[in-house]
């Protein structure tokens, strides 16, 4: 099954509708964005999340030390590395912690882009088209030409996805996950509890028709 993340979760109810839904992991953004959480606050929330489900934790050109103290203390499962950490911190970070997932995130302007993310040392690669000057602000989907040739046991797609789109997306593409945020809003910060259901039945909806 295409693994859902519903990113950017700053409440506890927010967290159990995408549980609900039936979403494999939430994410907590410890980095500048309307969307930030503390250490204390996304462990407030955590502790109330089945085992089962990952909490997946965003970070933006923090120390190793500083990754290290937060996935402890919130107990994530694994790092979602958004800024411009090198292969080497990526592998100093899991001689650290050999336990976390690691997801290193890029946002490709062509091909190239892509498929020189795949030699990174991590689970899987995120591709999010998202300006630099703007990293919060929403963009449209890749291309579906810049992942041809490209592995999808390694990738998750993210930026400008919603109920509407990602079902096309999963049909096309065929990712190993798919990531969402803003999509499945009624404001920033603030998950919409049937936006989320409509996105995760749509992402399984394109799956049964593509069995």
């Amino acid at each position: 099954m295409t693994f859902i993340k519903i990113c950017g979760i700053t409440r506890l109810g927010d967290a159990r509708a995408a549980v609900s839904a039936g979403a494999n992991a939430v994410g907590f953004v410890f980095a500048r964005s309307l969307r930030r959480v503390s250490a204390a606050e996304a462990s407030a929330i955590t502790r109330h999340i089945h085992p089962a489900v990952n909490r997946i934790g965003v970070f933006v050109n923090a120390t190793q030390d500083r990754v290290v103290e937060v996935a402890d203390r919130v107990g994530l499962d694994g790092v979602q590395l958004q800024g411009a950490e090198s292969p080497e911190f990526i592998d100093g970070l899991r001689k650290l912690r050999p336990s976390l997932m690691v997801f290193k995130a890029i946002r490709p302007s062509s091909a190239e882009d892509v498929a020189g993310a795949m030699s990174y040392p991590v689970d899987a690669v995120l591709l999010d088209p998202r300006d630099p000057e703007n990293p919060f602000e929403a963009a449209p989907p890749i291309p579906a030409s810049w992942l041809q040739g490209v592995s999808a046991g390694r990738f998750v797609v993210a930026g400008g996805l919603s109920p509407n789109n990602v079902g096309g997306l999963v049909s096309t593409l065929n990712p190993w996950g798919v990531d969402v945020s803003g999509g499945v809003e009624s404001g920033p910060g603030k998950k919409d509890g049937s936006k989320i259901r409509a996105f995760v039945r749509a992402v399984r909806e394109a799956e049964a028709a593509t069995r």
